[in-house]
Order: structure tokens, then C-alpha cells, then sequence
């Protein structure tokens, strides 16, 4: 944490770096993906695309059964969205753990 002065109070004010790469849509200027709230919504993230994957394969079934294709494919194509995000937060906390 690094201590440096403000420019309109001059008051000194606290500033924090962003260890590691910013997550998404979670909390904060200085969550990255090395700090304890990243990794936490890195697993969050990543529990969220597995069970997002399960449903959109369970849509994908039934859109088969009642011969939709249409529909079928583009569930499909969430659910490869999913895989991509799964790998990808993944990728991110082993990353951060091999530092």
C-alpha cells in the first residue's frame, strides 16, 4: 500500500495496486486476480459457467426432441461460450497460484 498526497486537500490518501489482472464484474479498482476477493470471484465465475454449461446442454436436448434446430444452435453457441469462460478463469487462477 502506498501512501501519496492528495492534490485538491493535500491531504495524504491510501492507494492500493491491482495485483494481478483486473476480474471482471467484480468488486472494486484494486480487485485483480492475485488478491483473495479475485480468486474468490474467479471460482465464483468459473461455478457459474458449469452450471450455465449443464443448462444449456439440457435446453440444446430439448430443442433437438421437439425438432427446433434453430433454437438448438444457438444454445449451443452459449454453451460453447461457457467452456470458453470455464477455461478461461482457469487459466487465470493457475497463473496467479504459479507466482
Amino acid at each position: 500500500m502506498a501512501i501519496s498526497e492528495d492534490r485538491t486537500t493535500g491531504a495524504p490518501e491510501r492507494t492500493t495496486e491491482i495485483q494481478g489482472r483486473r476480474v471482471w464484474g467484480f468488486g472494486g479498482p484494486t480487485s485483480g486476480s492475485g488478491s483473495h476477493d479475485g480468486q474468490s470471484a474467479l471460482k465464483l465465475h468459473r461455478g457459474i459457467s458449469v452450471i450455465a454449461f449443464l443448462l444449456c446442454v439440457l435446453v440444446v436436448v430439448v430443442f433437438i426432441l421437439d425438432d427446433s434446430l434453430v433454437p438448438a444452435i444457438i444454445f449451443a453457441v452459449v454453451a460453447l461460450g461457457c467452456v470458453g469462460i470455464f477455461a478461461w478463469t482457469s487459466a487465470q487462477l493457475r497463473n496467479t497460484r504459479s507466482h
